[in-house]
């Protein structure tokens, strides 16, 4: 991610993975994820739904910037994704993925 940005450039994956992590290191602020259905498509934050709460519900998925220097797990099944932070990062950031099956 550019210096002064808050979303990534496409990734694609190649393919639906079981097992996909994040390598967050030094995260400056929270960060989320954004998903396509196609390449170039139309990029829509990710929810997941919320079952441990009064009242069930979807929200978005997001990774605190207390999460630093960890693997995240993402939600599986994702080929197109993006990733975006709260506040625009300060000299570039690098996000590493992880896949396996």
């Amino acid at each position: 991610m550019a210096s002064g940005g808050t979303l990534s450039s496409e990734v694609n994956l190649a393919k639906s993975w079981s097992n996909v992590y994040l390598d967050v290191t030094g995260a400056e602020a929270e960060v989320r994820l954004q998903a396509a259905a196609t390449t170039g498509g139309t990029y829509r934050q990710v929810y997941h739904p919320s079952i441990n709460s009064a009242t069930v519900a979807n929200n978005i998925y997001k990774i605190p910037s207390a999460s630093s220097g960890g693997l995240v797990p993402l939600p599986a099944g994702l080929q197109f994704i993006k990733i975006e932070t709260t506040a625009a990062v300060a000299n570039g950031k690098t996000f590493n993925i992880i896949c396996s099956d």
